[in-house]
């Protein structure tokens, strides 16, 4: 029989036939898809329930793969302009790319056959990547491309008349190495358009719509991380929206949005404020800005829920509107202000207490220099003048100190540094006479005072003022909060290894709560503790110390356990850094 050789080419016709019909049917599925997409795109902007982030991605994960599969490539990716960089930055999800290398795809809209087809609206096609001038060598030696179609993704508005008003390219829709080692052709170029101005709108719409979502994921995580408490309240009295800090602030467990305020927040005079700040944010705002007793925010105080401690918030109230000026809902803000109702608490009980300082040994000075200008007959014996005389020297050595506190406080505060004079001194020395006007100064008798030093002598090039005021803060301190017959021990520590001196004020007093070991260093700030309330002071020592030491470059911390004592250590450099400009006296 003979061979018949039509029979190879019916066999190829029908091959190629199934091929077209397997494509037609890819292409109507897909363009089904796109359509169902974009039916999903209109209804979601007056639906309730708008179209999900993750069914984009489903529908750009179905479309990249069907068009790699019609077009028989082995890669399919979209390349979506970033206006802020110029540049087109390869989008997930992508066909026949890692995730990895998908992260590092970004052209320039100057460069390459991507840039070319995005600037000039045209599509084009390229045979031999390697040797094609317009390709970029380290993208198409990365992801091993051959060859490749790329064309523009377009979006056309139209007017009733289907008329094209505007055209806007958002960047192209590309696919490298035609499977079995085939090169593309001019119907391949023809058939990517086509499903390119099919699928562009929705590309658009995933866009923006990724873009929205992660603003608004930006903008909670935001909200949710503040320090204020923020809640958003509908016009219907639900919460819309409350963060972190206020459910914390209010001790709310559970999910409180889309239930009444009041019936999230247990807190009688919250809702009493929220309702009075709402009255006034609903009702006319003319009013409302002409009113500002009205508008004035609300305090409330609220115990914390770990340490029962009260704290004091202030409430502010502003109006939510919409782009139509529609209310959305009233914005409460719960800032904390407990630290400032206290610091001015402090500095009222501050001027007080200095005021009673100051009054202390004035009182004293005047007696003792009004009985000795009074006597007119020479009554009193050398001693007793001389113990007159020294009672007044120590009230005013006593009232000097006082001043001195009060304008190293105002210059710290005004951020004036302090002008340290360097000596070398004998720390061990200067320890020992902090202790003789210890003992001179208060009754020092009930307290043992201890000098540990190692080794016997420890010197340091210091200024010899500032660290004795240090000490002697430190050491009466230690002696006005300790019980009788305690111990009050001054550590030296000479630490070569490091070129510091560690020293300390040990006591066996009552010990400092850790939760107030935080606020010891700053200024006006006393612990209320019963046991030691009859001793006196301004509250700003300890803020100086902490000043004084870090003028010397030092650091100080303190260590304590309540009815154990308290260590107060501080680390300084034996000697100022050589900048040029401290100058030491011999």
């Amino acid at each position: 029989m003979a061979f018949d050789e039509t029979e190879p080419l019916r066999a190829r016709i029908q091959q190629l036939e199934r091929e077209l019909a397997s494509r037609n049917q890819e292409i109507t599925r897909l363009q089904q898809e796109i359509a169902r997409l974009q039916r999903g795109i209109k209804a979601s902007e007056v639906a309730a329930e708008p179209i999900g982030l993750s069914e984009f991605e489903d529908t750009l994960r179905r479309l990249v793969q069907r068009v790699a599969m019609i077009l028989q490539a082995e890669k399919c990716v979209i390349l979506i302009l970033d206006k802020e960089e110029g540049e087109l930055v390869a989008r997930a999800p992508a066909y026949g790319i890692h995730d990895a290398d998908l992260a590092k795809f970004r052209v320039n809209m100057n460069e390459g056959v991507s840039g070319e087809v995005f600037r000039t609206g045209n599509p084009a096609v390229f045979h031999n990547a390697l040797s094609d001038p317009r390709t970029i060598k380290g993208i198409i030696e990365r992801l091993n491309i051959r060859n490749g179609v790329i064309v523009p993704l377009i979006i056309e508005k139209r007017d009733d008349d289907n008329h094209v008003l505007d055209r806007v390219t958002i960047g192209v829709l590309s696919v490298y190495n035609k499977r079995y080692g085939g090169e593309f052709n001019d119907e391949d170029v023809r058939l990517l358009e086509r499903l390119a101005r099919n699928a562009a709108s929705v590309i658009a719409n995933a866009q923006m719509f990724q873009e929205l979502s992660e603003e608004r994921e930006k903008l909670a995580h935001t909200i949710e991380s503040l320090y204020a408490g923020l809640i958003l309240i509908g016009g219907n009295g639900k919460v819309m929206q409350m963060n972190a800090r206020a459910r914390q602030i209010f001790n709310i467990k559970q999910d409180p949005v889309s239930k009444p305020y009041t019936e999230v927040i247990r807190h009688e005079k919250a809702i009493e404020s929220l309702k009075k700040m709402l009255d006034v944010a609903e009702s006319n705002s003319s009013l409302a800005e002409d009113n500002e007793d009205e508008r004035a925010a609300e305090e409330i105080s609220v115990p914390d829920p770990e340490t029962e401690e009260e704290r004091i918030f202030q409430l502010h109230a502003a109006q939510v509107r919409g782009e139509d000026n529609r209310l959305i809902g009233t914005a409460v803000i719960l800032n904390d202000i407990t630290d400032i109702r206290n610091l001015e608490r402090m500095k009222t009980e501050f001027v007080a207490i200095a005021a009673h300082e100051l009054r202390t040994p004035m009182t004293p000075i005047k007696g003792f220099i009004s009985m000795l200008a009074q006597d007119e007959f020479d009554s009193f014996s050398f001693e007793e003048r001389r113990e007159y005389y020294e009672i007044i020297e120590t009230n005013v050595d006593r009232l000097g100190r006082l001043i001195n506190d009060l304008l190293n406080v105002t210059r710290i505060e005004r951020g004036i540094a302090m002008q340290l004079f360097w000596e070398t001194v004998n720390l061990t020395e200067l320890a020992a006479s902090v202790f003789e006007v210890q003992r001179g100064m208060t009754n020092t008798e009930r307290h043992t005072l201890v000098l540990d030093s190692q080794p016997e002598v420890v010197t340091a090039t210091v200024g010899r003022d500032q660290i004795e005021q240090i000490l002697q803060n430190l050491v009466s301190n230690a002696i006005k909060y300790s019980p009788e017959g305690g111990e009050v021990r001054i550590i030296i520590r000479d630490e070569p290894e490091t070129n510091t001196v560690l020293l300390g004020v040990k006591d066996q007093g009552t010990g400092i709560p850790e939760s107030a070991q935080s606020k010891l260093f700053k200024p006006y700030r006393r612990i209320h503790n019963p046991k030691t309330a009859s001793v006196k002071g301004t509250g700003i020592g300890l803020f100086l110390v902490k000043n004084l030491v870090e003028a010397h470059k030092g650091t100080i911390w303190v260590e304590s356990q309540l009815g154990k004592g308290t260590t107060f250590w501080f680390r300084i450099p034996k000697a100022p850094e050589d900048n040029g400009e401290c100058e030491v006296k011999k």
